[in-house]
């Protein structure tokens, strides 16, 4: 019997765990692609080696 009832309530925080996650990104969607981006700007910045380029977040943060 409490494997059951565990098992329910694992249910129901799955379902409110993706309502939630559907109800943060219909609200924050445009924020969090700009966060993504940057983050991947950075990523591939990085990978060129150039210590001379300033990252995404630099560019923001001094125009900020």
């Amino acid at each position: 019997m409490k494997h059951k009832k565990e098992l329910q309530i694992a249910w129901e925080i799955w379902n409110l765990v993706n309502k939630l996650s559907d109800l943060l990104w219909d609200r924050y969607e445009e924020g969090f692609l700009e966060i993504y981006l940057k983050e991947e700007d950075n990523k591939f910045l990085l990978t060129l080696e150039a210590p001379h380029l300033p990252r995404a977040e630099e560019k923001t943060n001094a125009s900020g």
